[in-house]
C-alpha cells in the first residue's frame, strides 16, 4: 500500500503538471490570438480615421457595440463625445492611463508624431491591481488641422472564461487517468511483491530448519564432551563415536547448504562430455548395493533393449543426482523391499526413474518435496537426510535443461523421474 501510495502521488504530480501547464498553455495562445486580433481591428479603425476628415458618430458607435470597445478620441486635445460611456470619470481615468503607458513604456506621444507627419500606435496589455485587465491601443493620428489622439480599450475575458468547454474534459481525462494508473499500480505492485514476499518466507523457513538441523547436533556435542572425562574407556568410546558422527553429521548439512548456496549465487558451473548414462547408474548401484542388501533389499534394473546413446552432461554432477535419489529410496524403503531402477529411450531425451516401495509421498506433499529443509511427516526422525537432497537435485537438472518430478510408484511407494535431453541442452 505504501508502494502504492507513492506511485500514486508521482503519478498525480506528473498528470496535474502536464494539465495545468496544458492549460495555461492553450490560455497563452488564447491571450495571442485575441492580442493578434485586436491589432488587426485597431489598425483598419487608425487606417479609416486617417482617411476620414469627417468623422460618424453611428460608425464609432457601430464600432464599440461589435467589439465591444470603448474608445476616447481627442481633437487637438478636446473629447469628442459620441455615446454617453465616453463621459464617465472612470474612463477617462483608464484612457489617461493608457496614453502615459504609451508614453512611459514606448515612448508615443502627440509630439513624435507632429514632427514626423506620419500616423503612429501601439498595442499592448493594460491594468493591473487597481483596474481591469485590458488591451489597450493608442493612436496619433496627424491631420490638416492638428493631431487625432485616439485610445481604444478592449476588456480582456477572465482568465479561462470561455474555455471550460474544453478544460472539464482535458480535467476529468486527467482524472480518470490518476484513478486508472492508479488501480493498475497497485495490481502491478502486488505481483511484483508477492515473489519477493515469498522469497522472503523461503529464506526465514530455510534459515529456521538450518539452525534447527545445527543446533541438534551441537547439542548432543556439547552433552557428549564432559563424558570425554570420564575414567571408563568404554564411555570415552562411546562418547567419542557420537560426536564423531554428529560432527559427520554436520559436515554433510554444512555441505549440502555450501552447494546450494553456490547454485544459487552461480557459482558452480558444469562440465559437460560425453557419457552413457547407464554407466553412471551402474556406478550408483554398486555403491548402494552393500547397503541395501544389509536391509535386505532388492534393487532391479531395467534398460532398454535398444543402445542408449551418449549424453551430453557433467557426469559428476548428475551421478550426485542418481546418488540422492538412490540414498533416499534406500533410506525410506522398509526391510525386505524393492528399488527399481529403469531407463526409457525417448525421441530427444532419456528418462531414468528410481521408484520404491517405501511409504511413499503424500499428494499434498508432492509439490513441496523439491523445497530446501522440507521433509515429509513420516521422516522426520531421520538424522541422516536434512531435506536438502531433492532441492540440490533439482537445482542440478535445471542446469543441464533437464527436470525431475516425483509421483507415486506401482511399487506402492515414491517414483522420481528425471529427464536428461540428448542434445546435452
Amino acid at each position: 500500500m505504501q508502494l502504492t501510495l507513492f506511485c500514486c502521488t508521482v503519478i498525480s504530480a506528473i498528470l496535474v503538471t502536464m494539465t495545468v501547464f496544458s492549460l495555461k498553455l492553450i490560455r497563452d495562445n488564447q491571450n495571442l490570438r485575441q492580442f493578434d486580433d485586436f491589432q488587426k481591428c485597431t489598425a483598419g479603425i487608425y487606417e479609416a480615421l486617417s482617411e476620414q476628415d469627417n468623422i460618424s458618430h453611428a460608425w464609432l458607435k457601430k464600432l464599440t457595440d461589435e467589439n465591444a470597445f470603448r474608445i476616447s478620441i481627442l481633437d487637438n486635445e478636446t473629447p469628442i463625445i459620441f455615446d454617453s460611456q465616453n463621459s464617465k470619470s472612470a474612463d477617462s481615468a483608464v484612457f489617461e492611463l493608457a496614453r502615459e503607458t504609451a508614453w512611459e513604456a514606448y515612448t508615443l506621444s502627440a509630439a513624435s508624431v507632429k514632427n514626423s507627419g506620419y500616423m503612429k500606435h501601439m498595442e499592448f496589455p493594460l491594468g493591473g491591481a487597481e483596474t481591469e485587465k485590458s488591451l489597450a491601443s493608442v493612436g496619433y493620428i496627424p491631420k490638416k488641422y492638428g493631431i487625432l489622439t485616439v485610445t481604444i480599450l478592449s476588456l480582456l475575458p477572465a482568465p479561462f472564461s470561455g474555455l471550460w468547454n474544453l478544460f472539464l474534459p482535458i480535467i476529468f481525462a486527467a482524472l480518470a487517468a490518476i484513478v486508472i494508473l492508479s488501480v493498475c499500480s497497485f495490481f502491478l505492485i502486488r505481483s511484483l511483491i508477492r515473489p519477493l514476499v515469498k522469497n522472503h518466507e523461503q529464506q526465514v523457513s530455510f534459515f529456521s530448519a538450518a539452525s534447527h538441523e545445527l543446533r541438534s547436533p551441537v547439542t548432543v556435542i556439547m552433552t557428549s564432551l564432559p563424558l570425554l572425562k570420564n575414567p571408563s574407556a568404554a564411555k570415552r568410546e562411546a562418547s567419542y563415536a557420537l560426536i564423531e558422527k554428529e560432527c559427520l553429521r554436520m559436515k554433510r548439512l554444512i555441505g549440502d547448504m555450501f552447494t546450494l548456496a553456490s547454485l544459487d549465487n552461480g557459482a558452480i558451473s558444469i562440465h559437460k562430455e560425453s557419457v552413457f548414462i547407464d554407466n553412471l547408474l551402474i556406478d550408483c548401484y554398486e555403491k548402494f548395493g552393500i547397503l541395501a542388501g544389509q536391509k535386505q533389499i532388492r534393487i532391479d534394473f531395467l534398460l532398454p533393449d535398444t543402445l542408449i546413446p551418449e549424453i551430453s552432461c557433467d557426469p559428476e554432477r548428475i551421478a550426485q543426482v542418481f546418488t540422492i535419489l538412490l540414498d533416499n529410496a534406500v533410506a525410506y524403503t522398509p526391510q525386505g523391499g524393492t528399488i527399481r531402477i529403469s531407463v526409457l529411450l525417448r525421441t530427444n531425451a532419456v528418462v531414468i526413474s528410481v521408484a520404491d516401495s517405501g511409504p511413499g509421498i503424500p499428494d499434498e506433499s508432492k509439490e513441496n518435496i523439491f523445497r530446501r529443509f522440507y521433509r515429509c511427516d513420516h521422516s522426520r526422525t531421520d538424522k541422516n537426510h536434512f531435506g536438502l537432497g531433492l532441492s540440490i537435485a533439482k537445482e542440478i537438472m535445471e542446469l543441464h535443461g533437464g527436470t525431475i518430478t516425483a509421483s507415486d510408484s506401482g511399487l506402492g511407494g515414491a517414483e522420481f523421474k528425471v529427464l536428461l535431453p540428448l542434445d546435452g541442452r
